[in-house]
């Protein structure tokens, strides 16, 4: 609240009511915010407090500007939600309204107990010179800085039981000076001017400075009753000494121009086809928050129910969850009580097959050691038939003499020739047979072979 407390706490001339002012701001300052709190947050916290801020209403050809709350100007947008009224504000409406062709009357609904004086003497300045007509309301109370704004209209329609009036100016100065003095503490003021530094705490206004601040007052309290009288020309000074006047007295001293007992009634007296047209919108907009309403508890019996529902959904689900897990680790143990079986199983038939196993790797080892010999002397054999035509003589009848000696013997088969466990012993036969006629030929042909060197002369 930094603008409305400078003004109220910065000696400057004020319309409002002490005690009220002092009222609102110690509303506003027992008020706890968290620090934490996001605006729109804040915004409905403050609603709740200090109700919903008013906004201009259109029912051409009439157009509501809410006047609510302590007056001031160019307030902070906390300070308007905590239930104060913007000068700059209520001028943006207005221009509005004027833009606005459709918008023939303008009513002022005023429910304020004052304010500051900046700004307020050029507001009801504007209103009393409105290219519209402007009509000002009251049920509550319309005081200083709002009477002001408000008598400014051709109308005034308040309520018997209102709060009119107070028309006045004031100015406080704390004098501090004897709590000062009585602490041990003089303030001992540097200056230059008359005036300067005038209601610094711990002194006293001298009289040249009270003499300044009472001409300051009395010139706006001047022009407060110069502009109620601009347009209530039969209101006497009498009344507009500071004192504030219910409804009823207000309209015997000329404040108001009629007495109503609400709104509604003021509308109706107005334009009771307007005012049938409002009552007809209420009623649908209230058909249609019950309607809303209804279905929205409707909603909210939908959104429980399956909230319930998606409740035991969810606890079965971690039921079933909790006893997959517990079989699941039933299964791993049983898994790895079969995996340690097999493993000891495994471990005793290798132990077992072991030596067996060593056996007749040995044997193969030895059948292949016995099957080398042989096989090198079948690889040797076609390197020596090939060197037979190169060796000399002597060597021939070696030859000769050792294949001579060779056919008294048969060749002893191999491993690899022995006849297969699948084959028929006939076909073993044969293929013995066929064996001994190689041998049979070989023989034969290293004969003809000496016989033939010989007939040549070979030594």
């Amino acid at each position: 609240m930094r603008n409305l407390s400078k003004d109220f706490k910065g000696q400057r001339p004020l319309l409002i009511q002490p005690a009220q002012a002092e009222a609102y701001l110690n509303r506003v300052g027992d008020m706890e915010i968290p620090m934490d709190a996001k605006m729109s947050d804040m915004g409905e916290m403050l609603s709740a407090i200090f109700g919903e801020k008013p906004t201009l209403e259109k029912f051409p050809p009439f157009a509501i500007i809410p006047v609510k709350g302590v007056i001031g100007k160019n307030l902070s947008e906390l300070e308007s939600l905590c239930g104060c009224c913007d000068i700059h504000d209520v001028e943006e409406m207005l221009e509005e309204c004027e833009r606005d062709t459709s918008i023939k009357t303008i009513i002022l609904d005023i429910d304020s107990p004052g304010g500051t004086s900046v700004g307020v003497p050029e507001l009801a300045n504007r209103i009393k010179n409105y290219s519209k007509e402007v009509i000002s309301f009251t049920g509550n109370e319309c005081c200083s800085a709002a009477y002001w704004l408000g008598s400014q209209a051709s109308k005034f329609y308040a309520t018997p039981s209102s709060s009119v009036g107070s028309i006045g100016v004031y100015i406080a100065f704390p004098d501090c000076s004897e709590a000062f003095k009585m602490e041990g503490v003089k303030m001992d003021v540097i200056k230059s001017g008359t005036y300067k530094g005038a209601g610094i705490p711990g002194t006293s206004l001298d009289e040249g400075q009270r003499k300044m601040l009472q001409q300051e007052v009395e010139d706006i309290h001047a022009d407060f009753k110069e502009a109620v009288k601009s347009v209530r020309s039969f209101v006497e000074d009498s009344s507009m000494e500071g004192q504030m006047f219910s409804g009823k007295r207000g309209a015997e001293a000329g404040l108001v121009t009629s007495l109503t007992n609400g709104f509604d009634e003021m509308l109706q007296e107005l334009d009771a086809a307007v005012f049938a047209q409002i009552e007809s919108d209420e009623e649908n907009d209230k058909r249609h928050a019950d309607e809303m309403g209804a279905s929205s508890e409707e909603d909210g019996e939908e959104e429980e129910a399956m909230a319930l529902k998606n409740l035991r959904a969810t606890a079965a689900s971690r039921a079933l969850s909790g006893l997959k897990i517990k079989l699941s680790a039933e299964d791993e143990d049983e898994d790895k009580k079969s995996e340690d079986e097999d493993e000891e199983k495994k471990s005793k038939s290798d132990d077992d097959e072991k030596p067996k196993d060593e056996d007749e790797e040995d044997e193969k080892k030895s059948e292949g050691d016995d099957e080398k010999p042989k096989d090198e002397d079948e690889e040797d054999k076609p390197d020596s038939k090939s060197d037979d035509d190169e060796k000399p003589e002597s060597e021939d009848e070696d030859e000769e003499k050792k294949s001579e000696d060779d056919e008294g013997t048969e060749p002893q088969p191999d491993d690899e020739d022995k006849p297969d466990e699948g084959k028929s012993k006939d076909d073993a036969d044969d293929e013995n047979d066929s064996g001994e006629k190689a041998v049979e030929t070989d023989s034969k042909h290293n004969k003809d072979s000496v016989k033939k060197n010989r007939s040549k002369g070979v030594a």
